[in-house]
């Protein structure tokens, strides 16, 4: 065990009296940070005589010093390291055989924490600014696009080897405009094109915590993303898959033993759609979507969370459940008889799966999701991000965006727990204050 030990003495000059407790505080916080610089120096500079004493013990020749300045989560500190070499070797730092120290960088890993917690919140120039402003350094804004991309395969976690216990599947995707730079005929230009964001959510209970099992770039079908999914975690412990009804989720993803619950919000949004497909503009709509709205079931698929089912309220949920399956039934009749073929069709593909989280609360007498909300307020929180802080994505920068966003913006996500990933402390190195006494 090496032992350092590094003395610190302040003097502070106090005009009159009574003094603000808060300006107290803030000449400290001020002269601190400059002390903590000015230790990191000394705390150098002794590793490095004694590094020296080693070298110079084995033939190494003093070259002079040269200055050096590193920024981060200090600020910018700025020093003179020894050059060293023996005979006609490698020119290095004294200091080395001590302090794994980049030989031309300035930038320390710390310095960019700052300016990636802020980065889900704010554009790339604006979170270098506040980095800035709050720690007087930040990186530049080339520099934290380089190490987003440098750090990103730390960015992406999810479960792997069938990870068991997993009960409720939630899938869902986002469009996204994608920028690619496109050559041809000696130039380069930027093509935009419609992507798409998908992303698989899975929990062990029926109201989460929701985690985060991949994303994906619209280049994987959704039979492939089913396939990696199920490589990731156990799809025999799956009871309910989870989704808004889109094409080839329901094949890709549902086995024999799930049920499959659609999304009672896009319910709304999608019979809208294929009633205007079906030629009936936005003001004759109204009396269908009343209808809709009347089938018992939504009066349930409005509530988060429900208790649990006691046996005496069973037979009640069992007359919702058929009351419901009868007016659907009603709904598609007049539809057809109305000529509205495509939305007839929708809403008879829509009954069944629309019904399985009362079903479930039933037969369980534990309530599940009947909406695939959260999802849906987890894109809404990132495709805000993307809209606000840049127009010119990538869909590789996408992916890393949004891993970022993940672990600083969703629930169940611990932001301290990432960093500990990408600045891991061994506890190499540990310090207690032995004393403070004013002189």
């Amino acid at each position: 065990m090496h032992v350092i030990h590094i003395s610190v003495k302040f003097r502070f000059s106090i005009r009159k009296f009574p003094v603000n407790l808060f300006e107290i505080f803030l000449v400290v916080k001020a002269i601190t940070t400059k002390a903590a610089q000015e230790i990191a120096v000394v705390f150098i500079k002794h590793l490095e005589d004694s590094s020296w004493l080693f070298f110079k013990s084995h033939g190494y020749r003093n070259l002079g010093y040269q200055k050096r300045t590193f920024r981060g989560c200090l600020g910018e500190i700025t020093t003179t390291l020894l050059r060293i070499r023996k005979g006609k070797g490698k020119i290095r730092y004294a200091v080395q055989r001590k302090i794994n120290m980049p030989s031309y960088v300035r930038l320390t890993d710390d310095a960019y924490e700052t300016s990636l917690g802020l980065l889900p919140h704010v554009s790339y120039r604006r979170s270098i600014s506040e980095s800035t402003r709050i720690e007087e350094t930040a990186p530049g804004k080339s520099s934290l696009h380089r190490h987003l991309k440098k750090i990103s395969p730390q960015l992406e976690v999810h479960p792997d080897r069938h990870a068991r216990g997993y009960e409720y599947l939630m899938v869902d995707g986002t469009g996204i405009k994608i920028q690619e730079r496109v050559s041809g005929y000696g130039f380069k230009k930027v093509e935009t094109r419609r992507g798409e964001i998908r992303v698989v959510y899975a929990a062990k209970q029926p109201n989460g915590p929701y985690r985060v099992i991949g994303r994906w770039a619209s280049q994987e079908t959704w039979q492939e993303i089913a396939e990696e999914t199920y490589k990731r975690i156990d799809a025999d412990c799956l009871k309910v898959l989870i989704s808004d009804g889109e094409i080839g989720i329901d094949e890709a993803f549902k086995k024999r033993h799930m049920k499959h619950q659609r999304c009672s919000v896009h319910a709304w949004r999608e019979m809208k759609i294929f009633l205007y497909l079906d030629g009936l503009k936005k003001a004759g709509q109204e009396a269908y979507h009343q209808r809709l709205k009347d089938v018992p079931v939504f009066d349930y698929a409005k509530q988060d969370v429900m208790e649990n089912l006691n046996v005496d309220d069973r037979p009640e949920i069992r007359q919702v459940i058929k009351t419901s399956k009868e007016q659907l039934e009603e709904l598609v009749r007049i539809l057809e008889k109305k000529g509205y073929a495509k939305t007839a069709v929708y809403i008879d593909r829509l009954s069944k799966p629309l019904l399985t989280f009362l079903e479930e609360w039933v037969k369980t007498g534990e309530w599940a999701p009947s909406t695939s909300n959260i999802a849906e307020n987890r894109f809404s929180l990132f495709k805000n991000r993307i809209a606000d802080i840049g127009k010119r994505w990538s869909e590789s920068g996408l992916k890393r965006f949004f891993d970022l966003t993940v672990h600083k913006l969703f629930p169940g996500y611990n932001w301290d727990d990432l960093m500990g990933r990408i600045l891991p402390s061994s506890g190499n190195i540990s310090c207690v204050i032995e004393s403070v006494v004013a002189t």
